[in-house]
């Protein structure tokens, strides 16, 4: 039920709704649409194949840090292998059946010789010495010379047990420097080892060989090493100079001090270090997706492994995104405004078609419509002209059927008068003949005459209000001189309205019944005619009231039910002349006769006359 409410209220909405909205509306959603499609698409392609181009130039880059970064082993090697060969450190070395204060002295020279090797040599942090060689001797001074037993529990000390030389975790020592570590034997003259050195390199000693390279700090980066242990972090995380830690390579197990544990878990990085190779692939983590480079391995077989998070490298084209989306919005609100314009143009030739409808629905039949420049609204423009036409075109035959029918009824009202009071008169007129002298025939035939011409008029349906007068004057006279009865006719006219035109034969049908039907039985016949100009609901009208002091209507009497032609007669042609507001009413008169009231329009001239002849002004 509720969804069938609310498709009805759409549809009502769209019933309402301008064609010009909904068309703009439908094509700023199309567009709207398209355009959010291929900006989507467009996006992710070119996310797809930037990611992909930045994840090769950085993996490229990678390899070239690693290689670059790693090119100190040699400077390492060589000074570890400088001082295993070092004849003088050998010699010194070989305390045995020498004296307390001789070794003393062997021992600060050793110590110089590290000092030296250190301040000669770029890269290294330190360089430590384990022997035996000086256990009987107090330390005097500080130096780096400390006994095998120190690190006798240290897994790089029984890695050199297979080994001359080897690269080796380290423990952090108390200054947090130490990272990785370079240790060699040194043999004395017999073969027998010696002392053990082992070169230090700090966190900053390798992070500053990559700062010429800063993009290959970005996010986390991983030194691992064969086994997938992590040597060292840097990047996010490590940056600070906090080492990761220092692992047992043969455990495969990383001691982390400080920093917080790498982007992704040790599986991963002991099955990406088994292979040789480098690569790259997106990694999923818990702040979001991670791309995980890793290099080729150095000649350590060392690699770094670095993790970017994707956003971050997205970021460009995220930037580049939302500019192409801003042109699309602006090409958006252009594209509007030209489809408004557009729109508008379109609907322009309907709404003059709309606004020349209305002009015909309020009876204005000779408007057009100008033809359009598409060939459907030029069909439209022509069918609307084409129906005005033959409106207009019926319009004017019926008014021609209308016209000529009320000649015809008006001919045949009059035709219904004439002959019987032509009739009438002549047989008066014969009988006449018969009792009186010629002067009388004569004078009636006289008024006879003026009465008929009058009648007739030219066929005329108007005649003014004085021939008007004049025809009822001559119809007085003659049934004066015809009925034994004296008849007082009196006329109170306002001169103003004597040229003003009215139907033809409209007071004679009542003056008629007055003398036929309404003498008193003993006492003249009183009728009187008073026309004058009234003004009724902002028209101006003629009222024309004939009364008599005759015998009155009978009871129960009333116009539509007459049978009487004459007063029928009259009512009906003013109706159909001057319209349904206009016509006849009788009643009682104060004396007791009969009053009539015609009510009439007040035309005054010839081009009024047309008007109301033709229709136009009913």
């Amino acid at each position: 039920m509720r969804k069938r409410s609310v498709s009805l209220f759409i549809r009502h909405r769209l019933q309402q709704s301008k064609l010009t909205t909904l068309m703009v509306t439908c094509f700023i959603a199309f567009n709207l649409l398209l355009v959010s499609v291929i900006v989507w698409l467009s996006y992710q392609s070119f996310s797809k194949v930037t990611f992909t181009e930045i994840s090769n130039a950085r993996l490229a880059l990678l390899n070239e840090s690693t290689r670059r970064g790693f090119d100190f082993i040699t400077n390492v090697t060589g000074t570890a292998y400088s001082l295993a060969s070092n004849r003088e450190l050998s010699s010194l070395l070989e305390t045995a059946g020498t004296g307390r204060l001789t070794q003393i002295h062997q021992r600060r020279e050793v110590a110089k010789i590290l000092e030296h090797t250190v301040v000669v040599s770029e890269g290294i942090t330190s360089v430590e010495l384990y022997t035996d060689a000086f256990n009987g001797v107090a330390v005097t001074m500080a130096d780096r010379i400390y006994p095998v037993d120190t690190v006798a529990a240290d897994s790089w000390y029984g890695a050199l047990e297979n080994a001359d030389a080897a690269w080796v975790p380290l423990r952090e020592n108390g200054s947090g420097h130490s990272l990785v570590g370079y240790a060699q034997r040194i043999f004395d003259s017999h073969g027998g080892t010696v002392a053990y050195v082992l070169i230090r390199l700090s966190r900053e000693d390798i992070v500053r060989r990559f700062a010429d390279l800063p993009l290959v700090l970005d996010g986390q980066v991983l030194l691992v090493d064969t086994s997938g242990s992590v040597i060292m972090q840097m990047g996010e995380n490590g940056a600070d100079g906090t080492a990761f830690g220092n692992g047992d390579s043969s455990s495969a197990e990383t001691a982390t001090v400080g920093d917080a544990a790498p982007w992704v878990d040790q599986a991963w990085l002991e099955e990406h270090a088994a292979h040789a190779g480098d690569g790259f692939e997106v990694a999923s983590a818990p702040g979001g997706s991670q791309l995980v480079l890793y290099s080729r391995p150095a000649m350590l077989q060392w690699r770094l492994v670095q993790i970017i998070p994707v956003h971050m490298l997205l970021t460009p084209v995220r930037a580049a995104g939302w500019q192409v989306l801003g042109v699309a919005v602006i090409g958006l609100l252009c594209s509007a405004v030209l489809a408004w314009l557009f729109v508008r143009g379109i609907v322009r030739p309907l709404r003059q078609l709309i606004k020349r409808m209305r002009q015909l629905e309020r009876g204005n039949f000779d408007t057009r419509v100008e033809l359009s420049f598409t060939e459907e609204y030029a069909h439209l423009a022509y069918g609307f002209n084409h129906m005005a036409s033959r409106l207009t075109d019926l319009m004017d035959q019926v008014r021609e059927e209308s016209r000529a029918k009320r000649e015809a009824q008006t001919s045949l009202l009059e035709a219904q008068i004439k002959p019987h009071f032509l009739y009438n008169t002549l047989d008066m007129i014969h009988w006449r003949a018969m009792d009186y002298q010629a002067r009388d025939i004569s004078r009636m035939i006289v008024q006879l005459s003026k009465l008929l011409r009058i009648g007739l008029s030219g066929g005329k349906l108007f005649i003014r209000v004085r021939d008007e007068l004049e025809h009822a004057r001559c119809y007085v006279s003659i049934q004066a001189e015809r009925l034994p009865f004296a008849i007082d006719y009196e006329e109170r006219v306002d001169p103003l309205v004597r040229g003003c035109y009215i139907p033809k034969i409209i007071l004679q049908p009542f003056i008629e019944n007055a003398v036929m039907h309404g003498h008193p039985a003993d006492g003249v016949l009183q009728i009187r005619v008073d026309i004058q100009a009234e003004t009724s609901n902002s028209k101006d009208q003629l009222v024309i009231r004939i009364t008599d002091n005759g015998q009155g209507l009978p009871d129960g009497w009333a116009l539509g039910e007459t049978t009487g032609i004459g007063v029928r007669n009259v009512h009906q042609r003013i109706q159909l002349y001057c319209g349904t507001g206009y016509g006849v009413q009788l009643g009682t008169a104060e004396s007791g006769g009969v009053r009539v009231t015609l009510t009439l329009p007040r035309i005054e001239s010839e081009e009024q006359l047309n008007l109301w002849v033709g229709g136009e002004s009913a």
